[in-house]
């Protein structure tokens, strides 16, 4: 439980700062035409995942993931107090600190519980609550700059103070230490195993990012679909939150590959009968939403030295590639029974095969289901 506190302190921020975002981008019509909304939306979006592997691979190269997570609390609390007067330039600010804390936060709890699920699902979780409740507090005509900024520097306290686990820069760590917290100095990475070889790592990151965008297109989708509808938004906000946080705990348990294989099977039959039934809808989304810690998990061990550059591109480049058709207009067609089946069948056969792959860097707990 105790490795579980950074995890859990990391995700209570990621649900504030991306609930910051939230309310920021939401209250941007009241003060401006929609075509200047919606460049400054696409300009948070760029900045806040199309820029996180390259924050990820400067926090990496300085071995800094915590000062990353803590600059980008900070850049989030100063867009807040920009937004009154500089609503440009705090979605700017708020783009990258975003960017930042979402790379250095999710290193931090990849290496605090390195080579399980459960601490990235307790990270990923509050975010899309926090980003939920953000909308629906500036549809709601809220600001509520104060009181975010004191529960962002409580927070920032927080990580702060919990204890920072052993990170995998330093060559020289002694080995038998970083196996005993499920660091394998001898992954696929630096030492080619008999599942995966050097040459194979590229293929095997680019059929996981695949996976993660497949899902993060449904995700994207659905929310195009129900646009407008706060309260089943909210609803589908925390059945996501409770599903990534039970998906990280049963993939331990029970297998990565089994539950990624199995839960996003389950999901693709409930979210096509979502417009029928509000029950099977929630459903589908957690089970949908449960297979991300799998996901950042398994890209965490194919980066073993680089893990906020595998959160960078695991929360960043592959959820904004994921996000391109709704955008471009296909959201109806990608939350289409069909359509939803056929993308959900492509994501859970990729993750399933990349997961497999790296099969060979797990120790301690079992892939394979």
């Amino acid at each position: 439980m105790r490795k579980l506190a950074l995890p859990l302190a990391l995700g209570l921020a990621h649900g504030v700062a991306d609930g910051a975002a939230g309310m920021l981008l939401g209250s941007l019509p009241r003060t401006m035409a929609l075509g200047q909304v919606a460049l400054l939306v696409l300009l948070y979006n760029a900045l806040a995942f199309g820029a996180q592997p390259l924050v990820g691979l400067a926090a990496d190269r300085v071995g800094r993931p915590r000062a990353a997570a803590l600059a980008g609390l900070l850049l989030l609390g100063a867009a807040l107090l920009a937004f009154g007067q500089q609503p440009r330039l705090a979605v700017a600010l708020a783009g990258l600190g975003s960017a930042a804390f979402h790379v250095g936060g999710g290193a931090l709890a990849l290496c605090a519980t390195r080579g399980r699920a459960a601490g990235p699902g307790l990270f990923a979780a509050p975010g899309v609550v926090g980003l939920a409740g953000g909308g629906a507090l500036a549809a709601g005509g809220f600001l509520l700059v104060s009181p975010l900024l004191l529960v962002l520097g409580v927070l920032m306290f927080a990580i702060v103070e919990v204890n920072m686990p052993i990170l995998p820069y330093e060559q020289t760590i002694d080995d038998r230490r970083l196996t005993a917290t499920g660091f394998q100095p001898s992954s696929i990475v630096n030492r080619p195993s008999s599942s995966v070889g050097f040459e194979a790592h590229d293929l095997v990151m680019l059929v996981l990012l695949a996976a993660i965008a497949l899902r993060s297109a449904v995700w994207t989708s659905l929310e195009f679909l129900f646009d407008g509808r706060y309260e089943l938004l909210l609803a589908m906000a925390l059945a996501a939150a409770l599903g990534k946080i039970a998906g990280g705990l049963l993939a331990d348990r029970i297998g990565w590959r089994r539950w990624a294989l199995g839960s996003l099977a389950l999901a693709a039959p409930l979210l096509a009968l979502g417009g029928q039934s509000t029950l099977a809808l929630l459903a589908g989304v957690a089970l949908l939403q449960s297979a991300t810690p799998v996901a950042l998990a398994a890209a965490a061990l194919l980066l073993p030295r680089r893990p906020a550059m595998a959160a960078g591109l695991a929360l960043g480049l592959a959820i904004a590639i994921g996000g391109v058709p709704a955008i471009g207009g296909l959201g109806s067609t990608f939350a289409a029974p069909l359509g939803l089946s056929a993308v959900l069948t492509a994501a859970a056969l990729a993750l399933w095969w990349a997961v497999r792959q790296v099969a060979g860097a797990r120790s301690r707990v079992a892939i394979d289901g």
